[in-house]
C-alpha cells in the first residue's frame, strides 16, 4: 500500500501520517522530497492527531495534493474531521491501513487491541465524503486515482485499505528528510 501511495503522490505533495505500524513502514518506504523539518516524535507519540494538520495544510496550500495517510486505530480517535473537511471544502485524500487492531499489541491479548474492520468508507459516504474500500492490493492504483479524481472536484475522498494484521515494518529506520 505504501508503495503504491509513494508512486501515485504527486512530487510536491504534501503527505501526513498518522498511526503506529503505518508509520513505520511509511518512514521506511515513502520518500519525502524536500527537506523539512518534523514534529515526530514516533510512534502513538502523536495517534489521532495528524488530521487537522492535512486539514491545515490545504487550507494553506489549496493548490496543493495533500494526503493524509492512517492506521485504523488512529483514525478512529479523530475520524469526525471528515466532517470538518466537507464543511469547510477542504478536499484531501484519506487512505487507511484497516488491519483490524492496534499492532503495539502484537501478541494480540490486551483489551481494546481488536477493533474489527470498520467500513470506514461507508462513515465517510454519510459525512458527504467519496468512499472506496480495497481488499486486493492490485486494487489499490485504481482506487486512488478514483478518489483523487473526486478531490479534484473539490470532495474529500476515502479509500480504506484492508491489510494484514500481521505485517509488521522491519526495524531499520531510514532518514526522515532526502534531498
Amino acid at each position: 500500500m505504501c508503495e503504491e501511495i509513494n508512486n501515485f503522490i504527486e512530487r510536491d505533495a504534501i503527505l501526513v501520517v498518522d498511526g503506529q505500524e503505518v508509520l513505520n513502514f511509511g518512514r521506511q518506504s515513502m520518500q519525502t522530497l524536500h527537506a523539512r523539518p518534523s514534529p515526530e516524535l514516533g510512534a502513538l507519540r502523536h495517534d489521532g492527531r495528524r488530521p487537522p494538520f492535512a486539514l491545515g495544510a490545504k487550507l494553506a496550500k489549496p493548490d496543493k495534493q495533500v494526503m493524509c495517510l492512517h492506521g485504523d486505530g488512529s483514525f478512529g480517535l479523530n475520524a469526525m474531521e471528515l466532517d470538518t473537511a466537507v464543511r469547510h471544502k477542504l478536499p484531501v485524500l484519506v487512505v487507511i491501513s484497516l488491519n483490524g487492531g492496534w499492532t503495539a499489541d502484537p501478541k494480540r491479548d490486551k483489551p481494546g487491541r481488536d477493533l474489527g474492520y470498520t467500513r470506514y468508507d461507508k462513515m465517510a459516504e454519510a459525512l458527504g465524503c467519496y468512499g472506496d474500500y480495497v481488499d486486493k492490493a492490485e486494487d489499490i492504483r485504481p482506487a486512488l486515482v478514483r478518489a483523487q479524481r473526486e478531490v479534484d472536484k473539490g470532495r474529500v475522498a476515502v479509500v480504506n485499505v484492508r491489510t494484514d494484521y500481521r505485517a509488521r515494518a522491519g526495524t531499520l529506520q531510514f532518514a526522515q528528510y532526502s534531498t
